[in-house]
């Protein structure tokens, strides 16, 4: 900060020295917006896996570091149909290793459309794959039970495709759209508040391929983008 400080201080010195500048610019700035809904994470949104002793894990097999929770609430102003996506920000990162138990029916997490990066090590070594599910027998909008529904492959321009997504329940970094439906149906309901209690999974490359004698990060990180629909 000071240094930033100093060098505008002595760009101002000169241009006074030298030459006033006759002109002022007046800028006019501002969001237009029809956004009512806003997305929240537990716990800052992070999932902190604490510290990982290399020595602990296997030298030849991936490394399945189980299972942590975390809450994604989406408040309305007043009822609205809006679902979500999530992208990865690390998507170049992911090793594309076969997450177990990952979704919410015990199911493991296989191809890389549905998993997601966690960094890569000093000398490049892409270090894991995570992924993510909703615990969808948990769900509630406006404190009811509903029914966690997706559409593949969504399309602004085109109708969506809902399907049930009740079973496992994954959250895939595609364009994959995701919301609620009243049980028994695959119509979005309309909320000002739904929770989706969320289960992410961590698998990391063995410690042969992975090849670090200092700390590393772990760095995952995904953007959820709410959709209304």
């Amino acid at each position: 900060m000071k240094k930033i400080l100093l060098a505008s201080t002595l760009a101002l010195c000169v241009t006074s020295a030298f030459a006033a500048d006759p002109s002022a610019v007046l800028k006019v700035k501002g969001t237009l917006t029809n956004a009512a809904c806003t997305p929240e994470l537990s716990n800052g949104g992070v999932v902190d896996y604490g510290m990982i002793r290399l020595g602990e894990l296997s030298a030849t097999a991936t490394n399945q570091l189980g299972q942590k929770n975390i809450d994604l609430t989406i408040s309305c102003a007043s009822n609205t149909k809006v679902g979500f996506q999530v992208d990865d920000d690390r998507n170049s990162s992911d090793a594309y290793l076969t997450v177990e138990n990952a979704y919410f029916n015990g199911s493991s997490a296989s191809l890389g459309f549905d998993t997601y990066g966690v960094g890569v090590t000093d000398g490049g070594v892409k270090i894991g794959s995570w992924a993510v599910s909703a615990r969808t027998d948990s769900i509630l909008a406006d404190g009811k039970s509903v029914d966690f529904i997706s559409s593949p492959d969504w399309s602004d321009s085109g109708a969506p495709n809902w399907t049930s997504n009740a079973t496992k329940g994954q959250l895939s970094p595609t364009r994959a759209v995701y919301s609620v439906a009243a049980t028994g149906t695959l119509e979005p309901v309309a909320f000002k508040s739904v929770t989706f209690p969320l289960q992410v999974s961590l698998a990391i490359q063995n410690t042969a391929t992975l090849a670090i004698t200092d700390d590393t990060a772990i760095d995952g990180q995904a953007t959820i983008t709410l959709k209304y629909l």
